[in-house]
């Protein structure tokens, strides 16, 4: 795939960490779409009830509502391991936009930069999950423009790590070009980008803006998918070579139940995902992302990123909804030291 000149270090890793100094504000800055989520527990989706005729009512056992949305679960997951986190997104001046917003800052994020728009409605995910981890999502988008002075150049600056969730591009062009510019200030200014490139290829218009966003990205967080979708290669090491190649420092493609595959210029590792009784899987993707972050954060090396980042999922799994239970620090180190 194309990109710029890779970035040349003996090591990415042992090269001190890009964007690491101490004395930023913020750990993390991620920026993406804010949903209020409504989970639901369910015996067996709607559509297989009763013999399968649709229309018929199916009684739920555990609701959970709260904060979702992939940027803002990051938010949240990087709060709780102990990081300093901020959220800048889009909500509507309604009733889940507030319970949004207490929601996120209960859990420690910072939502100065959150933008409220006037009329407008805050995006609702409904989920409804089955016992054995399948689950289906219902979204009703709403309000997600981010004004250009949302990201501006000193708040990007004051953070460590700019996350980007990649479906946020197919909003307004406006907003797209001021997320682009935040990643190129974010890059050039010796912060850390990193970017879940979502399921882009759904949207045609995405794809391009996608592959701007590459350019900018030190840390890419495909599943073997959306890995496969942006390099054409399908296996997942042929995939990360190609993104490395293009100038990404770090890739980690998450293989679902089979682990992770993570990578650098002159290391590349597969772990396997920890064994655990399945339960929820709703945010288990983000809560990977959280702690292989926050392990980068903590200088750790490729292998500690990517067993803390299972480990951090295998947690998550079976906790109720998406931004709840994700685990603090010491409870993903006591699982890595149990599970040794």
């Amino acid at each position: 795939m194309e990109g710029p000149s890779p970035r040349r270090y003996a090591s990415y890793l042992a090269a001190g960490f890009l964007g690491h100094p101490m004395n930023r504000a913020l750990d993390v800055l991620a920026v993406g779409d804010g949903n209020l989520d409504v989970w639901m527990r369910v015996p067996r989706h709607p559509d297989r009830h009763r013999g399968g005729v649709r229309g018929s009512g199916v009684v739920g056992e555990a609701c959970r509502v709260g904060p979702g949305g992939a940027a803002a679960n990051v938010a949240m997951g990087m709060a709780r391991l102990g990081a300093s986190a901020a959220f800048v997104g889009a909500i509507g001046d309604d009733a889940p936009g507030t319970r949004f917003a207490e929601g996120m800052r209960a859990g420690g994020v910072d939502t100065s930069r959150l933008h409220v728009m006037e009329g407008q409605a805050t995006s609702l995910a409904c989920m409804f999950e089955t016992p054995d981890g399948e689950y289906t999502f219902y979204v009703c988008p709403g309000s997600r423009t981010i004004p250009s002075h949302c990201l501006a150049g000193d708040f990007v600056r004051s953070a460590r790590l700019l996350y980007v969730t990649g479906h946020v591009l197919t909003e307004d062009e406006s907003t797209c070009a001021a997320i682009l510019d935040a990643m190129a200030t974010a890059r050039d200014s010796g912060v850390t980008v990193a970017l879940d490139p979502g399921k882009f290829w759904l949207n045609p218009a995405l794809e391009s803006r996608v592959h701007e966003a590459v350019k900018h990205t030190d840390i890419i967080l495909p599943n073997q998918e959306e890995a496969e979708q942006l390099t054409g290669r399908q296996a997942p090491r042929d995939a990360a070579a190609d993104l490395l190649e293009a100038g990404v420092g770090i890739v980690s493609v998450t293989l679902g139940g089979r682990g992770c595959l993570a990578a650098s210029e002159d290391r590349m590792v597969e772990l396997p995902a920890f064994r655990v009784r399945t339960g929820s899987t709703v945010g288990a993707g983000d809560a990977f992302a959280s702690g292989l972050l926050y392990s980068f954060l903590l200088k750790e090396n490729l292998e500690e990123m990517a067993a803390f980042a299972n480990a951090a999922a295998a947690i998550k799994i079976g906790t109720p909804g998406a931004s709840e239970g994700m685990p603090g620090v010491d409870e993903v180190r006591a699982f890595l030291r149990e599970n040794a």
